[in-house]
């Protein structure tokens, strides 16, 4: 993952999403990834937000992260 993304966003579409926050539909988790809440599920019981990785930018197309950038993201959240 390129490490000066968050200082320079791909575009300023997504500059303009990324700081909207984190209960934005899209948002830079924690971790570095930047994700999609793409809704409220239930599991087991429990109520949570379906996130799902975005590995390319929705309004130029730029590259965000590779598999194996989610991959080692993932791995350090666990």
């Amino acid at each position: 993952m390129d490490e000066d993304f968050a200082a320079n966003h791909c575009c300023d579409d997504m500059e303009t999403c990324l700081s909207a926050g984190p209960e934005a539909a899209l948002f830079e988790h924690d971790s570095g990834l930047i994700l999609l809440n793409a809704g409220r599920t239930e599991q087991d019981g429990e109520e949570g937000n379906l996130l799902i990785t975005v590995q390319f930018c929705p309004f130029c197309g730029t590259e965000l992260q590779t598999d194996e950038d989610i991959d080692a993201a993932l791995e350090a959240v666990d």
